[in-house]
């Protein structure tokens, strides 16, 4: 049987912009999102006590610093999304689709894609260059990591981070919103902070955008209050792995499946090749390869039921 699903926390009410904070020296604009999932509200609370530090500061900051909630509705109800994933369908076709359309004309995901898209496109013109920091947090118990599409300017940017490195997440998910910000030759991460309801996922998210802050050559390091104490407790939390581990694969949920994971998986888990990791209305799902498990779903909505990946060295990616 079944157990019953715990009762969902409350949702976050969040304005689009959660607040800017403008330098007095020229450097570069620092784009920071969180909820883009609804039901991953840490990255909107991480941002805002990280602007509230940063206005009194602005003397010394270079560049600009401006953050955004994702899917507003959604984090109002404290869910993933209303309609469909906002972190996909960011092609360049569909968003011109939305750009053309009467914004009154458009609701849910629709509208909140619009707003963001409208947003950046703005900031791009403000500045040639971007950096954006995503924040989000996992359904399923984690150590704290970083994902970007592997080019040498995010490699360099997540390096400054004391955490593991997911690569090829953009290959096997289409669309995500950092796969459109790097493809127009911004700078682009995603930062996992841990579970959903962990007290400690918002911590991380402070430490690790103080750090990228500094890794951005917004602010220097001794500027910062506390620094080697975030870099520590990120240290600590990821039990000082500097990883490197790339998808291998990625297993598809449809509406209809009745997917459940077998157990309770943390991401990095290792699981063999045949190996029963979660049911669906077909029978046991078995992992295609020996790996480590990564973001197991233990949320209703999403079509991402797990993934598979393997530990590289960075020599593996040059060849």
């Amino acid at each position: 049987m079944r157990e019953p699903a715990p009762a969902r926390p409350p949702g976050v009410e969040a304005p689009r912009c959660l607040g800017s904070v403008s330098g007095a020296f020229p450097g570069p604009t620092v784009v920071i999102t969180g909820g883009l999932h609804g039901n991953e509200p840490a990255g909107v609370h991480a941002a805002r006590a990280v602007l509230d530090e940063l206005g009194a500061m602005h003397h010394v900051l270079r560049g600009h610093v401006v953050a955004f909630s994702g899917n507003r509705a959604a984090l109002a109800e404290n869910v993933r999304f209303t309609s469909r994933d906002l972190n996909r369908s960011w092609h360049e076709t569909h968003l011109e689709g939305l750009q053309n359309a009467p914004i009154g004309a458009l609701q849910a995901e629709d509208l909140e894609q619009r707003e963001l898209v409208d947003a950046f496109v703005e900031l791009e013109r403000q500045s040639r260059s971007l950096v954006f920091v995503d924040l989000h947090t996992t359904s399923g118990p984690t150590e704290p990591f970083a994902s970007f599409a592997d080019t040498g300017k995010n490699r360099r940017f997540a390096s400054e981070l004391p955490v593991a490195a997911v690569l090829g997440l953009e290959k096997v998910v289409g669309g995500t919103m950092l796969s459109w910000a790097t493809g127009r030759g911004h700078v682009a991460m995603s930062f996992e902070a841990g579970q959903h309801e962990d007290p400690a996922a918002r911590e991380r998210h402070v430490s690790a955008l103080w750090l990228l802050l500094v890794a951005a050559a917004a602010i220097d390091a001794e500027r910062v209050p506390a620094l080697e104490a975030h870099r520590a407790a990120l240290a600590v939390a990821s039990s000082g792995s500097r990883r490197i581990v790339e998808i291998r694969h990625r297993h598809v949920v449809g509406d209809d499946d009745e997917f459940e994971m077998v157990g309770k998986f943390e991401t990095f888990e290792t699981i063999e090749a045949g190996q029963i990791v979660a049911r669906d209305r077909r029978g046991p799902v078995r992992s295609p390869e020996s790996g480590l498990m990564l973001m197991p779903r233990y949320q209703g909505q999403g079509d991402d039921g797990f993934f598979v990946a393997r530990e590289v060295s960075p020599a593996d990616r040059t060849r």
